[in-house]
């Protein structure tokens, strides 16, 4: 039963990814920020996102169109993560979860509920003004039927949502 619970939320998610991808629209000034390091090299999202609130789950998440191929990170956690506290995938208590999806390949790659590891820190939090910043890391593995796996590590984000 955890594993098809576990199996439903991820499918969510990479969907969810697929379909916020679909309607982006490029940044235009905005100050959003979401930068990582992957596989040892530097990555930032060009494409402004704006976060959902819903049913005290956060999803965030930014893609980088480059050289004619498109990836995207996203982030799911718990609305009441501990403020400064490192969130674990390993804890099943905090629930959070990595995702990065080469949207060329359709590859998907988890890094906390199927697979891999990750670790997600809230350092500011301002549900007034519909902000949410922190960091991010983690080992997210192939789910999309490969056996490779992507490392991410000096993740920052700083971005909006908006509750639904």
């Amino acid at each position: 039963m955890k594993f098809s619970v576990k199996l439903l939320f991820t499918s969510a998610v990479v969907l969810g990814a697929f379909s916020m991808t679909a309607g982006c629209k490029k940044s235009n000034g905005s100050n959003a920020q979401f930068t990582a390091t992957i596989n040892n090299t530097a990555w930032a999202s060009n494409i402004s996102e704006t976060g959902i609130l819903a049913s005290g789950i956060f999803g965030l998440g930014g893609i980088q169109y480059k050289n004619g191929d498109s990836t995207e990170i996203t982030l799911v956690f718990s609305q009441y993560a501990q403020f400064s506290q490192p969130m674990s995938s390993t804890d099943s208590a905090d629930r959070i979860d990595i995702g990065y999806i080469d949207l060329k390949t359709r590859t998907a790659y988890d890094g906390g509920l199927l697979a891999g590891h990750s670790t997600i820190t809230i350092t500011n939090y301002d549900s007034l003004a519909g902000t949410i910043s922190g960091t991010f890391t983690g080992v997210v593995y192939n789910i999309s039927g490969g056996s490779d796996s992507v490392s991410i590590s000096n993740g920052i984000f700083n971005t909006n949502f908006a509750a639904n």
